[in-house]
């Protein structure tokens, strides 16, 4: 089928477009770019757009949608609340509605598990309360609560709360708790434990973009919320395994343990995506970091202190540059990013 990924051009889309291509699908891919574009499969389609300004034309030869595009994690959400509510909760409200009104009965959103709040006593499905306390989470549900409100017979949305996605990308990230990990052994020869006791529902990004294809093929029936993780880690426990991966090639990296309290700890169930859509993770946090020590070693020259790989860390310098404006005029600021 044809397939239009809104941020195919970030962290999990990077990944995923050349998993759609090599299944035979044709990708378009719509991003903003405040990442670059350069990474992109040459295979698919590359439009340099802004879904605030979404153009029906995107939607032409399109049978399915999968709607990445927004503003990832809790610090960029608190550093432009603004962005952080148009792009992920109005932004996902105008891409489904252009959708729907096209026909076309399929829509893939990346939502997260942090909607769920911060209480671990118990792992928790998808008919779990939702209460989460911070402006990301909050505009993440924002946008389900759409869907759901546009569902019927012909739109069946499918929902993704995912929990920590991580591993590597050729959008690199290494603000993301295992390859933070990993950046911090190889740069200071030590991981940093904030908290022992807090625990992270965690996913590979090959893992996810696998998780979208199964979404994909699924029956076109399906619809509703899938809880996506391949296990919930307490941070101890992962950093020994990234510690232990990384000895073998021959970096040791001391545990430096913290007790730093009110940060968010959560686990989920996730036999839903399994029995519904027959999704199954395959990637253990070990092969995660074997994967990224393989893919450093193959880019011999590389700066963890580019901004490009911590996403407030570039957002910070796009403001800087005038690139970003949260009240600009929205085609000045797409032509600024060209």
């Amino acid at each position: 089928m044809k397939v239009l990924v809104t941020g195919g051009a970030g962290f999990v889309g990077s990944v995923l477009v050349p998993i759609l291509l090599d299944e035979g699908h044709a990708v378009r891919v719509v991003d903003l770019g405040y990442f670059g574009l350069d990474h992109v499969d040459d295979r698919a389609e590359l439009i340099h757009g802004d879904i605030l300004d979404f153009d029906n034309d995107w939607l032409v030869g399109v049978q399915s949608v999968i709607h990445l595009a927004g503003l990832s994690n809790d610090p960029m959400a608190a550093f432009s609340p603004r962005l952080n509510y148009m792009l992920n909760a109005a932004g996902t409200g105008i891409v489904a509605q252009a959708t729907k009104a096209a026909g076309i009965g399929r829509l893939i959103f990346a939502s997260t598990c942090s909607v769920y709040g911060t209480d671990d006593d118990e792992a928790v499905d998808e008919d779990r309360p939702t209460n989460p306390p911070y402006p990301y989470a909050i505009s993440k549900l924002m946008a389900e609560r759409a869907l759901v409100c546009m569902a019927d017979d012909d739109f069946r949305p499918i929902i993704f709360r995912k929990g920590t996605v991580v591993g590597w990308s050729p959008r690199m990230r290494f603000d993301l708790v295992t390859n933070a990990m990993v950046k911090s052994a190889l740069t200071e020869r030590t991981i940093v434990i904030h908290n022992p006791d807090l625990w992270r529902p965690l996913i590979d990004v090959e893992d996810v973009a696998r998780a979208y294809l199964s979404a994909l093929q699924s029956d076109p029936a399906v619809t509703g919320v899938f809880n996506i993780a391949t296990r919930n880690y307490g941070l101890l426990e992962l950093a020994e395994i990234v510690a232990a991966a990384l000895a073998d090639f021959g970096v040791k990296a001391s545990l430096q343990i913290q007790s730093l309290r009110g940060l968010r700890s959560y686990r989920v169930l996730t036999g839903r995506a399994e029995s519904t859509l027959g999704f199954r993770p395959a990637k253990t946090m070990a092969t995660t970091v074997c994967d990224i020590m393989a893919n450093l070693v193959a880019n011999s020259v590389f700066h963890f202190d580019d901004p490009r790989y911590y996403n407030i860390r570039q957002m910070q310098r796009l403001v800087a540059e005038g690139v970003i404006h949260d009240d600009a005029e929205r085609p000045a600021r797409v032509a600024a990013l060209a």
